[in-house]
């Protein structure tokens, strides 16, 4: 025992400060694999610190040394004798000098023609007639160019396509369309009335006036029905200037409000409506028939157009009445039996009619949309029935697919495009839209349209 004690305290009385360090760290602590491991990783990151600085301590050395700089020498130039060129020169003037001049001879004058002749050539010639532009009538009026231009389109005079005023909008187009709404609603109070929608005809007719004369050009109404002035897009000239302010006049006047009926039809493309009021499909049918570039529309509200029931939705209201009838047949006998010979079932009543009465104020204006009279002050017949009376039973009526979206206008000028347009080679015409002291529903209906087509859109309160 006593020979082991020194063993035990001498390390940790010869114990430097390091092992004193590590102990406080607990290094000790560690297990004796764990502390040969770190003594291991401690060591080779010293090592490969080590031959790293000296390898980047050798490179920073070797590149200090100075480098050989590699140069160029050129031999020195060769002289030039500047006496020879003298002496050159001295001896092409002695030459000059010693020549004599070049002797003038007389010119050779034919006085009498040569014997020899061509041979004669015979052909027939004959006289040759084109016409490289065809045959244009004057024209007098504004925009025309100072000379002819190379086409043989509207534009052949040189003018291009202009720009003109279209209620604020800078417009420009060779074949113009001018879509007028002519509803009723159109002179509603609130829109200015009739004062109002005369002032917006005087508007258009400045808008016809200011388009170029070289133009091609259409006005089309619509409310109820559509009407064009002329079938097709005509020059803007005086006379058809003239002839579509006549057009524009009578509309939504005393006694000739909005439109019932129009010389427009349905177009046999394109999709197919039951009806509607403030009928644009049809107003934009006959633009693009007509081919126009331009469309231009003016309106106080989104169209109300009525879509049609698909050959599957009609085939499933057939089938749904076949099967209603199947299952009340019973009950239509009964009412035939009882109600159809006339008979008790209804009785006749004549009302007198009532005392006339002057009407203290006369109503000034147009009627308002949906605004329908009386019977008047005349006398009728009315119809009583029978006490225990009930209708006949009648079918489930046909479903009702609604009004027109965006997406069906737009379906609908697609197809007119490519019936109309793409064979010709043309693009889509461009649509700008006026919204006439509009509705929020067709005041973003027509802004979507004219930004779908790469027009313009402007909302007016009032033409003044």
């Amino acid at each position: 025992m006593t020979d082991q004690q020194p063993l035990l305290i001498q390390p940790a009385a010869a114990a430097p400060r390091r092992s004193i360090l590590l102990s406080g760290l607990g290094f000790y602590r560690l297990s004796v694999r764990r502390r040969q491991q770190l003594t291991f990783v401690f060591l080779g990151s010293l090592l490969v610190h080590a031959v790293g600085l000296i390898g980047f301590g050798g490179w920073i050395v070797m590149r200090s040394q100075p480098e050989e700089v590699t140069v160029f020498r050129t031999p020195p130039p060769v002289r030039t004798y500047e006496p020879r060129k003298l002496e050159h020169k001295v001896k092409v003037k002695n030459r000059q000098r010693s020549s004599s001049r070049p002797a003038v001879l007389p010119r050779l004058v034919a006085m009498a023609p040569s014997r020899v002749s061509l041979p004669e050539i015979k052909a027939d010639p004959k006289l040759i007639h084109t016409t490289f532009q065809p045959t244009f009538k004057a024209v007098s009026g504004k925009g025309l160019g100072a000379g002819l231009g190379t086409g043989y389109g509207t534009h052949g005079f040189g003018t291009g396509m202009q720009t003109y005023d279209f209620f604020g909008i800078r417009a420009r187009g060779e074949k113009v369309a001018i879509l007028v709404d002519v509803s009723v609603s159109m002179v509603e109070p609130e829109r200015g009335g009739v004062v109002g929608y005369m002032a917006v005809k005087q508007r258009l007719g400045q808008v016809v006036d200011a388009l170029p004369d070289t133009a091609l050009f259409n006005v089309i109404a619509f409310a109820d029905a559509a009407e064009s002035m002329v079938p097709e897009l005509v020059l803007a000239d005086d006379a058809h200037r003239e002839n579509a302010k006549r057009f524009l006049r009578p509309f939504n006047v005393d006694g000739n409000w909005g439109l019932s009926s129009g010389n427009v039809s349905q177009s046999r493309v394109g999709l197919k409506a039951a009806g509607g009021t403030t009928r644009l499909d049809l107003a934009i049918s006959a633009a693009l028939k007509m081919q126009a570039d331009t469309i231009l529309i003016i309106s106080d509200g989104i169209p109300r157009v009525g879509k049609t029931l698909s050959k599957q939705e009609m085939d499933a209201h057939n089938e749904q009445v076949k099967s209603w009838q199947a299952s009340n047949s019973r009950n239509l006998e009964k009412w035939d039996k009882k109600w159809a010979g006339g008979g008790d079932v209804v009785d006749r009543v004549w009302i007198p009619p009532a005392e006339e009465k002057k009407p203290e104020s006369k109503k000034e204006g147009p009627p308002r949309e949906g605004e329908r009279g009386g019977r008047g002050n005349a006398g009728y017949w009315k119809v009583v029935h029978a006490r225990g009376y009930t209708p006949r039973p009648s079918p489930p009526p046909a479903p009702q697919p609604g009004f027109w979206t965006l997406n069906d206008f737009i379906k609908h000028i697609g197809l007119l495009h490519a019936e109309y347009y793409k064979p010709a080679g043309l693009p889509e015409p461009q649509i700008h839209s006026i919204g006439y002291a509009i509705d929020k529903e067709g005041h973003r209906f027509l802004h979507a349209l004219s930004k779908q087509y790469k027009g313009q859109y402007r909302r007016v309160a009032r033409v003044r």
